[in-house]
């Protein structure tokens, strides 16, 4: 049985989503998004840097939330959830897959430390507001590519979706979806809709 260790809006929703989508069974540990669950010795002893996600399966452990989902898509997935690997079309699917971790996620977690996590004393404005517009010029990329798209590798969702899904979850939170990206809006619209999305943020 796969463990999920999961926190409410943290990366470990893609994790939950991803199982939800592929039917994949779980044992789901709620922590709170709080030092004296993320950093206690027992779940040190799972994630040595106090965060989430991490998965055990049959002691199998990994943290590191692209990771799990490669890993559950070749071992569960059956060809679903990605592209044909080898072609182009999965050539653009890892790309936006990995765009949504490497790239989006850097200026929203300065958001999410400069205006929310950290003690007040220790947040730098500067900081919050340069991620802000680092974040918007991430979802103008997003605005262009979703033109005339359903999802963002075409008609068909993937894990791509779901790995972007949590980033643009983060940016709602955040205040940045806005008129101003009309067609990511209608795409996190989209993905909001999903059974499996809303069991993985409830």
């Amino acid at each position: 049985m796969l463990k999920i260790y999961h926190a409410k809006n943290t990366r470990s929703v893609r994790i939950v989503w991803l199982c939800e989508e592929l039917g994949i069974p779980y044992e789901l540990q709620t922590l709170n998004f709080a030092p004296a669950d993320l950093q206690s010795e027992a779940y040190l002893a799972i994630h040595p840097l106090g965060k989430v996600p991490a998965v055990d399966e049959d002691g199998l452990i990994l943290n590191e939330s692209g990771a799990i989902t490669q890993y559950l898509l070749a071992k569960y997935g059956k060809g679903r959830l990605e592209p044909k690997h080898g072609t182009p079309e999965h050539a653009k699917f890892l790309h936006w897959f990995h765009f949504a971790e490497a790239t989006f996620m850097g200026p929203l977690g300065n958001i999410a430390q400069h205006a929310f996590i950290r003690p007040e004393a220790d947040r730098i404005p500067q900081v919050a507001q340069e991620g802000q517009q680092n974040a918007k010029k991430m979802l103008d990329v997003l605005e262009k590519e979703l033109t005339g798209k359903n999802y963002v590798c075409g008609s068909e969702f993937s894990a791509a979706d779901i790995m972007l899904g949590y980033a643009l979850l983060l940016c709602k939170l955040f205040g940045l979806l806005t008129p101003a990206h009309p067609n990511v809006s209608a795409y996190f619209g989209r993905l909001s809709e999903r059974p499996a999305f809303q069991k993985a943020t409830a």
